[in-house]
């Protein structure tokens, strides 16, 4: 468990970054200076990444080795799910299964990249695709384990491994991600990690969770029942909306920020207080990951709709 006196924190500033590189450096030497923010969320092997991780290399050169920074794997499986509805950890096909096993042998090699530039991964997020439905989400329970298992043999230092909870896919009606339930999500990480080489946990976010019970409580409930399995590692705070506005339709997975900052979003102040108070004290990390709307603001305006998010954590951390 994390023996740092408070979890890391970690910003998903991608989800708010400009569209060209060059306001893009300034935009996150600015996100990275903000008080209390130890990394980023980096979305790793998404699309856009050979310039992205150009610029991040070039931007760790030049702060020094002080980053502690967690790899998300979210953008890279979703694409991989979306071109091929078999491709997941979860996948009850074996091909499918092995080509999401190859994505995350790629992210492995690269951890050796940050290090020589000083920069400690603190984690890697795995997500449970592909979709399936609620029949055979039981089989693909004994699929992901059978991934975790594999993964976690592998020497990742001092990474942890950390499956990202995302909304489950219900027996009727709409989803967004529609991965996993919780309950079975979880059973195979318990198992997997009885015989892993490396830590193995599991993360909320927040406003995933929000979307998949339509609940703005539902947060706090997963990271306590994540807490008292022992399994839970990081809660990223990036809201859910409630009805349709700026961020599109309601219970979008666009990561809106505070409600205080957007009307339609549901996640509160006290909402953050109530589920990290859920989490208990010993998180390996938290984070805020929030977009950004009209999507030609200005530097200045994302970085305040961060700090936003970020204070609100400081409020909760403070009571």
């Amino acid at each position: 468990m994390n023996s740092h006196h408070k979890p890391f924190r970690v910003v998903g500033a991608y989800a708010a970054q400009p569209d060209t590189a060059a306001e893009r450096r300034a935009y996150l030497e600015g996100v990275l200076s903000l008080p209390g923010v130890d990394g980023l969320e980096i979305s790793w092997g998404a699309p856009g990444w050979d310039e992205d991780e150009r610029l991040l290399a070039a931007l760790f050169d030049s702060r020094g080795a002080q980053g502690r920074h967690v790899l998300t794997l979210i953008g890279a499986s979703a694409i991989a799910a979306a071109a091929d509805p078999r491709v997941g950890l979860a996948s009850t096909d074996p091909a499918g299964r092995a080509r999401a096993i190859e994505l995350v042998a790629a992210a492995h090699r690269a951890i050796a990249g940050f290090a020589a530039r000083g920069q400690r991964i603190l984690a890697v997020e795995v997500h449970a695709f592909p979709t399936l439905s609620p029949a055979a989400a039981g089989e693909g329970g004994h699929a992901l384990e059978t991934s975790l298992r594999e993964i976690a043999s592998w020497d990742w230092g001092d990474t942890t491994l950390v499956v990202e909870h995302c909304d489950a896919r219900p027996v009727a009606g709409p989803w967004q991600k529609g991965l996993l339930p919780l309950a079975i999500e979880s059973a195979a990480v318990t198992a997997a990690a009885a015989a892993a080489r490396t830590p193995l946990g599991m993360a909320v976010n927040w406003g995933r969770s929000a979307i998949e019970e339509r609940d703005a409580t539902a947060p706090e409930r997963h990271a306590r029942y994540l807490r008292s399995a022992g399994l839970l590692r990081g809660v990223m705070f990036s809201g859910a909306t409630g009805r349709d506005g700026a961020y599109g339709p309601a219970w979008s997975d666009v990561h809106p920020p505070l409600r205080e900052q957007v009307g339609e979003s549901v996640m509160e102040r006290g909402h953050i207080a109530a589920t990290l108070e859920a989490a208990g004290p010993d998180l390996l990390y938290e984070g805020v990951k929030v977009g950004v709307r009209p999507r030609q603001a200005d530097t200045a305006d994302r970085i305040a709709l961060i700090r936003g998010t970020l204070d609100a954590l400081d409020a909760a951390r403070s009571t």
